[in-house]
């Protein structure tokens, strides 16, 4: 299956998370195949258009990050059962290490799944809950996470603490140090989180509640204290920056195993040599026959022919160029421009392929224009000026292959694209202007309009004989995006 979903990166930048689940266990067939086709509306006053935003300029601005999706296991599964894989096998390999000190490979990827395994499961289990509207459940459920998750981490640390009193290398303490306090953010950031969408949505029950949020977190500042690890302080002068960085290091390092080794080409290099070998080919007889039909005519050697030849040869040039260029229209719709080769430790995986080009609203199927949903009056005016890109992905995972790669339930990767529209906004007009005001108390009120721009996305998503269809609307000013829908 394809899950997908849409966010707002940053200021000018679209995150599209999507998740290629192979579903190993389940899964019968050699390969699986998965295709995203995603149609973008652009209005037509963002002069957005073929000849001024080329393959080259959309491929600069989005940026694909492939890497497996984390494991899945349930918090309260992984805090109260220690036969579990990712617990067994952090225990296991540190134990392991102590008779073996030089061979730490096996213990530092244990410790990276963990704790990415752990980053997952608690930020899944907090937007359960913040998703809970019976309040009953809630009250249960919020106690029930903050010792959850300091059940998780105290585990972590009990081998941090043991590795200070063994004979451990100084790489696996440090490696459990980053570990720790990696952590250490996740469960801050997430008790947060919750507390604050607690007060926000359920005013009434966060008295009750308040307490033991402010133990757990009381008790983590103090502990972070006390291993020298940086922390959020409200009056930093640079904004916290140091934590910031530091944050994202550790998020890389720790969650550095489950990033796939993806080689890129391009794809359509061969094609490209053999239609611009026909395309010469072609002038190349078009000039020869022009050459024997004007030598008959006039003979060698003389001033007539001489120019015939000259202007032979230069129509031969012009017409290589004209094929070319017709050839590769042609083609460009049924190939694709890149393929990228997914392995894991050097075991292939699987690949994908990306192709875009701009299409004809006319070429758009019935079942995208529908959730286009164009109102009468747009479609009157400017509805056949609106320009459509068409972005095509395709993917194949190999399940078994995948499964044989690693210990852990490995059901797919994720292909994290993220679409930088700061292109989109060069030819916005002004993000507020004057509109006529009103009389109010009689008193005149001037009043500005804001002029919002709509780019909508249509993503079709295929996969075991299945077709799906989700749609995004992006708002968006001169000032960057405002919200997506």
């Amino acid at each position: 299956m394809i899950d997908l979903t849409t966010k707002i990166h940053d200021k000018f930048t679209l995150e599209f998370k999507v998740g290629f689940n192979t579903k190993a266990a389940e899964h019968p067939m050699k390969y699986s195949d998965f295709v995203l086709n995603t149609w973008i509306f652009v209005p037509n006053s963002l002069d957005i258009n073929a000849a001024k935003y080329s393959k080259d300029d959309f491929y600069r601005d989005l940026k694909s990050g492939v890497r497996l999706i984390t494991p899945s296991y349930g918090l309260h599964e992984l805090a109260n059962d220690e036969m579990l894989l990712p617990t067994q096998a952090l225990i296991t390999n540190f134990n392991d290490s102590s008779v073996s000190p030089d061979d730490t490979q096996d213990l530092v990827h244990a410790i990276k799944m963990y704790c990415a395994i752990a980053k997952s499961a608690v930020r899944d289990e907090c937007h359960a809950i913040t998703q809970q509207s019976d309040t009953d459940a809630i009250t249960k459920a919020c106690p029930l996470f903050l010792d959850d998750v300091c059940k998780v981490t105290n585990r972590f640390r009990s081998l941090l603490h043991r590795s200070n009193g063994e004979a451990t290398t100084e790489r696996i303490q440090q490696v459990l140090a980053y570990g720790d306090e990696f952590l250490s953010n996740v469960l801050e950031k997430y008790t947060y989180r919750l507390r604050d969408a607690i007060r926000s949505n359920h005013a009434e029950l966060y008295p009750q509640l308040e307490e033991r949020f402010k133990e757990v977190l009381i008790n983590e500042k103090v502990y972070r204290e006390q291993q020298g690890y940086l922390s959020v302080k409200a009056d930093d002068p640079d904004g916290n920056s140091d934590f910031v960085f530091r944050a994202s290091l550790l998020k890389k390092f720790t969650e550095s195993d489950l990033y796939l080794n993806a080689t890129k080409r391009k794809n359509t290099f061969l094609v490209e040599q053999i239609l611009y070998s026909l395309a010469a080919g072609a002038a190349m007889v078009v000039a020869t026959l022009s050459s024997f039909f004007f030598q008959q005519r006039y003979g060698n050697f003389t001033l007539p022919f001489l120019i015939a030849l000259v202007i032979s040869y230069m129509f031969k040039d012009r017409l290589k160029d004209w094929l070319r260029l017709i050839f590769a229209r042609r083609v460009s719709s049924k190939v694709f421009d890149t393929r990228t080769n997914f392995r894991i430790k050097g075991r292939y995986i699987g690949w994908s392929k990306d192709s875009v080009d701009f299409i004809d609203s006319d070429k758009v199927i019935p079942e995208v224009m529908e959730l286009r949903n164009r109102n009468p009056l747009f479609a009157e005016v400017s509805g056949k000026d609106e320009k459509v890109l068409l972005f095509r992905k395709k993917v194949q995972l190999w399940p078994h292959e995948l499964a044989k790669a690693s210990p852990y339930p490995l059901k797919g990767i994720n292909d994290i694209l993220r679409y930088n529209i700061t292109e989109y906004t060069r030819k916005m007009d002004n993000p507020s202007f004057p509109l006529s005001g009103t009389w109010e108390d009689n008193e005149y009120k001037p009043i500005e309009g804001k002029k919002i721009y709509r780019l909508t996305f249509v993503m079709q998503c295929v996969y075991d004989d299945k077709t799906e269809y989700k749609r995004a609307v992006v708002y968006c000013d001169r000032n960057g995006i405002l919200e997506v829908k």
